[in-house]
């Protein structure tokens, strides 16, 4: 991370790519129902609750409070969220040029 505050775009990012390859290697439906149902257990609670927060925080005291549901698997869904609105093209085409210019 360049920063912190980019930690939910490289963790987020990470948990999504990890989902599609292993989307990729069994049953997709499975694997989505899967992981929205660990989504509502756990990040819809978080969101819900005290601990809530946004994927990409203002301002911090403590980093290590950001290691959350919210930040990994609420940042795997932004992304899966840019795909769906870009199209997988325009995701790949926005993918490739991110690791281009910051990998």
């Amino acid at each position: 991370c360049r920063d912190w505050f980019q930690l939910s775009l490289k963790e987020g990012l990470t948990v999504y790519r990890d989902q599609e390859f292993s989307a990729d290697m069994n049953s997709r439906g499975v694997k989505r129902i899967g992981d929205v149902a660990r989504l509502r257990m756990a990040q819809f609670p978080q969101d819900a609750g005290p601990m809530a927060h946004p994927i990409r925080p203002e301002s911090y005291i403590k980093m290590d409070n950001f290691y959350t549901v919210t930040v990994y698997e609420k940042g795997a869904e932004v992304v899966r969220m840019y795909e769906t609105l870009l199209g997988k093209d325009g995701f790949r085409k926005g993918m490739d040029l991110y690791f281009e210019r910051h990998d």
